[in-house]
């Protein structure tokens, strides 16, 4: 049970998995495996999510004594900081460059007074021996703007390395130290406007247990090499590379950036915004429609979830026929009546039909409904937690939404991934709708494994 207790508690840390299908994909297609799922939060890349441990190891100091003195103790007198902020910028001058990059470290109390014009088109240029980098910084993130262009002006970034580079995910510098745990000495408030096309450059940050107002790093950055939706609605993206990601795909771990130059442009380099899409929901079909469509493209195949189909006084039974054999799950629209109508729209519309298990954690659970065989590949939509079915006790067999995160970044139930749980789970952390639970079979889910197929899930009522 612990190992189950483990994954989750951390489940919600794939929350911005599927947030956003019309943005872009996850790291990696694998399917995760249990060391992967604790490290949240990310979908099947762990590691993923750019952070910023500075912040972290501040924020965790060791603490002795009783629960009893701890409650009780009173809260040191703050000591005052008598550092400075970061100076403004002077031109022709790069004061920082001159110090040495670990003295950089932890040498501000705070950012830059306003300096950039709000009304100014900024553009970054990040020198490095492979080429340059060039960034369109966002106006509506005024904090991180100004942060970003007074640092790069003193030369804070200058001889400072990319000490991360994860191949189809992100390149990440800015770390005096070189190695993840550095930074200017302070943090910027969040400024989640943007999401996370391939390009996008943001600012890294420590996790939302030590940091929920997902405060920035004040000096690490990170951009994306690939579209990433599970960061969408997280974390702030400030800029977006308008030339040189021929330079950016060609980074690796320990290369220098040279500089980074600011420049004041005349109009702005940004793509063009993708009109807001039609909603297009799944509804009732004659046939098993999407059973013909290949599993590969059902990924992200709608992007509003269903209406109200199914009559929640009447009681429902799915039939999941397997590799290994059948399973029985009796529905409960009761309880979650808009999980069960989702599922029983989709699986009348054929959409797991021929679908590969996307994980199995033997003892701990299997995961159904992944086109991509990862959390961030799901059907294009998800669910909001239901008030009967926001469970936070797990039975063994029980049958619940795999957690996601809706488009602001709030806890919710994917469209279209769901687990069976093969051990009980007292007290989840993590609230999900349970909408099911296992009536016959019990033994064949224990046996599947990751790749077997689901043939089919075929809906009788009771």
């Amino acid at each position: 049970m612990k190992k189950l207790v483990l994954v989750l508690l951390v489940l919600s840390a794939f929350a911005a998995a599927l947030a956003a299908c019309s943005a872009v994909p996850a790291a990696t297609t694998a399917a995760p495996t249990s060391a992967e799922v604790a490290a949240a939060p990310t979908s099947a890349a762990a590691e993923a999510a750019p952070t910023d441990t500075s912040a972290e190891v501040s924020a965790t100091p060791e603490i002795s004594g009783t629960l009893s003195a701890m409650m009780t103790a009173q809260a040191a007198s703050p000591t005052p900081d008598s550092r400075p902020i970061v100076p403004e910028p002077v031109e022709g001058e790069r004061p920082l460059a001159g110090v040495e990059a670990q003295d950089r470290n932890e040498r501000f109390s705070g950012p830059a007074e306003n300096y950039v014009d709000e009304n100014t088109i900024y553009v970054a240029t990040i020198v490095t021996g492979k080429g340059n980098i060039v960034a369109e910084l966002y106006q509506d993130t005024p904090e991180g703007l100004n942060n970003f262009v007074t640092l790069a002006l003193n030369g804070y970034y200058d001889g400072l390395t990319f000490h991360r580079v994860e191949p189809g995910f992100v390149i990440q510098g800015g770390d005096p130290l070189g190695e993840g745990s550095g930074g200017p000495g302070y943090t910027i408030p969040a400024e989640i406007n943007h999401l996370h096309p391939r390009g996008a450059l943001a600012w890294a940050r420590t996790g939302d247990q030590i940091n929920p107002e997902r405060r920035s790093s004040g000096s690490q950055f990170y951009i994306t090499l690939d579209a990433v939706t599970f960061l969408d609605g997280a974390y702030s993206v400030f800029g977006y590379v308008i030339e040189g990601m021929d330079v950016v795909d060609k980074i690796e771990m320990g290369d220098k950036i040279e500089r980074i130059d600011i420049a004041k442009g005349t109009a702005s380099m940004l793509p063009t915004p993708m009109p807001t899409p039609t909603p297009f929901a799944p509804s009732s079909q004659e046939g098993r429609p999407l059973a013909t469509v290949t599993v590969a493209e059902r990924e992200c195949f709608f992007n509003a979830a269903p209406e109200m189909a199914i009559d929640v006084t009447k009681k429902y039974q799915a039939t999941l026929e397997t590799d290994k054999g059948k399973i029985v799950v009796d529905l409960d629209a009761a309880l979650a009546p808009i999980s069960v109508n989702n599922f029983v729209i989709l699986a009348n519309l054929g959409y797991y039909d021929g679908m590969p298990i996307a994980f199995v954690e033997p003892g701990v659970y299997a995961v159904f409904g992944s086109p991509g065989n990862s959390p961030a590949s799901d059907v294009g939509y998800t669910l909001p937690l239901e008030a009967g079915g926001g469970a936070t006790e797990i039975l063994t067999g029980t049958v619940l939404m795999y957690p996601s995160a809706d488009r602001a970044g709030a806890l919710a139930a994917s469209g279209a991934q769901f687990f069976i749980a093969f051990s009980a789970v007292p007290d989840s952390a993590t609230p999900m709708n349970l909408f099911g639970a296992v009536a016959e079979g019990m033994e064949i889910a224990e046996q599947l494994a990751t790749g077997d197929v689901l043939k089919s899930i075929t809906i009788t009522e009771k």
